[in-house]
């Protein structure tokens, strides 16, 4: 898992690098169809990196676009414009509930994309174009590198789309670009930042049974990823919440053995956050901050400050990295491995994915 956080750099410059590749079947579709709204299906990872591409999108496409779990689609949407373009996104590829949304799609008569990374996957079967997300496969359950992938993988699908419709200009995607890349050869630095924090935390944290992940505007996928990537590995009680949505009663339940992480990226709430350390540390002393120095009044050696692009589209690449950062290494030191599922026949017995006995079995 380590080592796939490490590859995370590399492998979103090689989709930049071929983007035009990657996504050419998708274009050569869709480029003569007219797509007025779209939707993002995903469930966990995927739904994430959907979350976290959603800003970027509206602003580059001016269009609606709406991530979404692929059963809360498939049960409850009805979507009427049928200029509506819906993307199922699957890492692994046999989520059964992706191929629910994507033909639920079809019958509505919508345009439909599959994305993932398994050349072989079953949700390719299931929509009109298959896009690879060139990552490589990840033999952790616990996806990393994977989720930024994904979120660049749609980007780069629709930003390129935009270009052959003439809806967007060169100069434009090249400029938005070149902020990718400014974010992406950051990554290394908040990796080397996160490794010395976790090492300031670690005795600290490791006792941790309750865990909560706050943090506010484009972060949002990169919070519920985070507290997913805790779940998975670490194994105990995490949640993941909006900043204004913790304010609205989560509070009252903190307590002395309560560890908060906060992803503090600049913006009108870091002085609230600092505040909001503050006032919880009457509470509890585990509280984790990671942003920027910038604008910190009160440092502490249990954050990670460190220089972060702060870009308001595509720093949750970076912000997320901490928290798989201490996913990864406290796993290690409880002896728990996080390549192994707790049950590995689990989704098989419960019927959530077609495994094709290759893939592991934690894929999203």
């Amino acid at each position: 898992m380590y080592d796939y956080i490490c590859e995370t750099p590399a492998v979103l410059h090689r989709i930049l690098d071929n983007r035009t590749e990657i996504v050419r079947e998708f274009v050569e579709y869709y480029k003569e169809k007219s797509i007025d709204q779209i939707y993002l299906l995903g469930s966990g990872t995927s739904y994430h990196a959907g979350l976290n591409a959603k800003r970027y999108l509206e602003e580059i496409l001016q269009k609606k676009v709406f991530p979404m779990y692929p059963t809360q689609f498939h049960r409850y949407e009805k979507v009427f414009n049928k200029n509506t373009l819906v993307i199922g996104i699957s890492q692994g590829g046999q989520s059964l509930s992706t191929v629910e949304g994507l033909d639920s799609a079809k019958k509505q008569g919508l345009f439909t994309a599959a994305v993932s990374e398994n050349p072989t996957a079953l949700i390719f079967r299931h929509a009109d174009t298959q896009t690879r997300i060139c990552v490589d496969n990840e033999q952790c359950g616990a996806k990393t590198k994977g989720f930024a992938g994904s979120t660049l993988t749609i980007e780069i699908m629709l930003t390129e789309l935009a270009l052959a419709k003439g809806e967007i200009s060169e100069a434009t995607a090249q400029m938005y670009y070149q902020r990718m890349i400014r974010v992406i050869d950051n990554l290394d630095n908040i990796i080397h930042a996160a490794d010395n924090w976790y090492e300031s935390i670690r005795e600290d944290f490791l006792p941790a049974k309750r865990i909560i992940v706050v943090g506010y505007d484009n972060n949002y996928g990169s919070i519920l990823e985070g507290a997913l990537k805790i779940l998975e590995t670490v194994r105990q009680g995490v949640t993941g919440y909006d900043i204004e949505e913790f304010f609205h009663g989560i509070y009252n339940s903190i307590t002395e053995d309560s560890y908060l992480f906060y992803l503090a990226s600049e913006g009108d709430y870091k002085p609230r956050t600092e505040k909001l350390i503050e006032i919880l540390g009457e509470w509890t002393p585990h509280n984790y901050l990671i942003g920027s120095p910038d604008g910190i009044q009160q440092n502490s050696d249990r954050y990670c400050l460190t220089d972060f692009t702060e870009d308001p589209l595509f720093s949750c690449w970076e912000y997320i990295i901490p928290l798989q950062i201490v996913s990864c290494r406290a796993a290690a030191d409880l002896g728990r491995n996080p390549d192994i599922p707790k049950d590995p026949n689990f989704h098989a017995r419960i019927g959530s994915k077609e495994l094709d006995g290759v893939r592991d079995h934690y894929e999203k």
